[in-house]
C-alpha cells in the first residue's frame, strides 16, 4: 500500500484526477472517511471479540514489533492461537 494520509482527499490534484475518472463521483471529506473507517473498525472488532468469546478453552495471544530498516516505519503483528474441536 502507498500509505497516503486521509488528507489526500483534500488535495486539488486528487480531486481533479477523480473527476476525470468519474465526473459524478462525490469525494468524501477527510472527516467522513475517518468516521467510516472507525465504524468498520468497531464492527470488525466486535466480530473478533465474539469469536474469541465463543471458543472453548484457552486462547494464546502473541505480539511482535519491529521497524523496517529501509522505510523507518514501525510495525506490530498480533497472532492468536487456539485449539478447537476440529
Amino acid at each position: 500500500m502507498h500509505e497516503y494520509p486521509l488528507a489526500i482527499v483534500d488535495h486539488l490534484g486528487f480531486k481533479i484526477y477523480l473527476s476525470v475518472l468519474q465526473p459524478l463521483f462525490q469525494v468524501p471529506s477527510r472527516n467522513t472517511m475517518k468516521q467510516e473507517i472507525f465504524k468498520i473498525y468497531a464492527f470488525e472488532r466486535s466480530i473478533v471479540l465474539k469469536f474469541l468469546d465463543s471458543l472453548q478453552g484457552r486462547v494464546t495471544i502473541t505480539s511482535n514489533m519491529w521497524t523496517s530498516s529501509n522505510q523507518k516505519r514501525g510495525y506490530m503483528a498480533v497472532t492468536t492461537h487456539y485449539i478447537d474441536g476440529n
